[in-house]
């Protein structure tokens, strides 16, 4: 190489050095391939020592693995004839997923195969005998042109991570958006119902589509309730045991406690052996573990109750904690809507004097019980009780001791009957007895002794011991003459007359045409 052309190429590298840091810097790699002779010319000398580091192949294979290995930023491939050798290494190249600037040095192929190899991945393709400045520049074009793709795909990975991050994002959203979604319907349907059974059955169906349960438990005092759910039989014994833990701390007989007593033990299920347990904290608790949490629900001043969630498998998170500490706070409103919903209904059914079912409410349980006896041919009986002489009582002894009486009555009353039975009071000091699944003969051994019971009875006044007899008359379904409730009650009331209209104290039997009677005796008063 003449002085001239040594000259030349030391200027191209100069200026391609500090015109732009960026195409070719003291940190770039170049690797060489090609024939012995091919490595003998001056570029690649004044190409080190400008700070470059050079490497020389000679095999093909060798190259590869080094452009593995060390990913040069730029290669330089001498090919001695024809195309098909430098698309075979192209696509070998392809194959190493490298992104360094190719180019090619070689005889003139024409421009229909220079196309296809810079389609196949090469940069450029110099035709020999390449001069040193087209070397340089297309050595520089190629480092820029890396430099803005590296640019390009460091911004395009940024950007699918950012992608991928928001779509994570995004995700969770929908998910918190169908979470709260949940949450609002369950509390919505909780505090929608005024049956404390729909309740419950809600809470349970609810609480398992909202987070993921394993086992449910919920108690309370007063009522007392004990309920347990659990996602599949295989928590079956697990259960057990919670149900058995709830028992143990809310017997069938605690009585309510008050505001100022101390709150009910409670225990994680991690603990459910030990019979020694931690108090119960006035607001929702995780369990140590975090497998556990429990709930207290202050029903009342009076009445206590707790809702114990457990995760068998992974723990709850805060969130969760904080969303099912809401979802406590509106079972207690529920529960405690329905309790006073419940007292009010009973109190609408209720006689205030003697707390026995009034009107209304016998007649509701008649209806009832007419409806199942005319489908399924069940057999009842409806007693009406009226008291004999119960004006002489009001008059000679006063309200009160007439009020008295109708009171003793009816806890004698309810004390002889079973606990499927109603008594109700029907209307002054008439009462009714409706006894479901009994036959004629059943009904009229309870309403003899019923007769007896109270003529026998000494019920206590101001004035004195009172006595006094009851007239008793029955109607029993079904009964072909019996076609509705008030057909029902004006039969029994028919006998109820027969009993009087025979001298009271007796029990009457409505027959058709008839009436059948049994026993009868006075008013008498006796002084104490």
């Amino acid at each position: 190489m003449n002085n001239d052309r040594m000259s030349t190429v030391k200027t191209a590298i100069c200026d391609s050095s500090h015109s732009d840091p960026t195409r070719l810097n003291p940190l770039s790699s170049v690797c060489i391939s090609g024939r012995p002779e091919f490595h003998h010319q001056t570029l690649w000398h004044y190409l080190e020592k400008a700070g470059h580091a050079v490497y020389r192949f000679t095999e093909d294979l060798a190259l590869l693995d080094a452009v593995g290995a060390r990913s040069p930023s730029a290669i330089v491939y001498e090919i001695p004839a024809g195309r098909e050798r430098a698309v075979q290494f192209l696509n070998q190249l392809a194959k190493l997923n490298h992104d360094a600037c190719v180019i090619l040095v070689g005889p003139e192929i024409g421009a229909e195969s220079v196309a296809h190899c810079l389609r196949s991945g090469a940069f450029d393709y110099l035709t020999v005998p390449v001069s040193p400045a087209r070397f340089m520049t297309s050595l520089h074009e190629g480092l820029v042109n890396r430099h803005t793709f590296r640019a390009v795909r460091n911004l395009s990975q940024e950007l699918a991570q950012s992608n991928e991050q928001l779509a994570e994002e995004r995700n969770a959203l929908k998910h918190w958006n169908r979470t709260l979604l949940a949450l609002n319907h369950l509390t919505q349907v909780l505090t929608a119902s005024l049956d404390s059974e729909t309740i419950v059955r809600s809470l349970f169906t609810g609480l398992a589509t909202l987070v993921p349960l394993d086992i449910i438990g919920l108690a309370c005092t007063e009522p007392h309730r004990v309920m347990t759910w659990s996602r599949s039989s295989a928590w079956t014994c697990q259960e057990m045991q919670v149900r058995e833990w709830l028992l143990r701390h809310f017997p069938e007989d605690a009585k309510p406690r008050t505001s100022s007593r101390p709150p009910l033990d409670l225990v994680g299920a991690g603990a459910l052996s030990r019979e020694d347990c931690a108090p119960l904290s006035s607001f929702p608790a995780m369990g140590d573990d975090r497998h556990t949490m429990t709930i207290p629900l202050p029903l009342s001043p009076d009445t206590q109750g707790v809702l114990y969630l457990e995760r068998r498998e992974g723990t709850f998170t805060e969130t969760e904690f904080k969303m099912l500490s809401t979802v406590g706070t509106s079972l207690a409103m529920a529960l405690r809507n329905a309790s006073t919903h419940q007292m009010i209904q009973e109190l609408a059914l209720r006689d205030s004097m003697t707390g026995l079912s009034n009107r209304r409410a016998l007649e509701d349980v008649l209806a009832r019980e007419f409806k199942g006896g005319f489908r399924y041919s069940s057999s009842a009986c409806l007693l009406l009780v009226d008291l004999d002489h119960f004006k002489a009582i009001n008059d000679q002894l006063g309200h009160l001791a007439g009020d008295q009486v109708l009171r003793s009555t009816a806890a004698l009353m309810r004390r002889a009957v079973r606990d499927i039975d109603v008594v109700g009071r029907y209307g002054g000091e008439e009462f009714g007895i409706v006894l479901p699944h009994t036959d004629l003969d059943c009904a009229l051994v309870l309403a003899e002794r019923l007769r007896r019971e109270i003529e026998s009875q000494k019920f206590d006044a101001e004035q004195g011991i009172v006595r006094i007899t009851a007239s008793i008359g029955i109607a029993h379904i079904p009964a072909v003459t019996i076609r509705s409730v008030s057909e029902w009650i004006a039969a029994a009331d028919s006998a109820l007359y027969g009993a009087k209209a025979l001298g009271r104290n007796r029990v009457v039997v409505h027959v058709p045409g008839q009436a059948v009677s049994v026993a009868g005796a006075t008013l008498t008063f006796a002084a104490p």
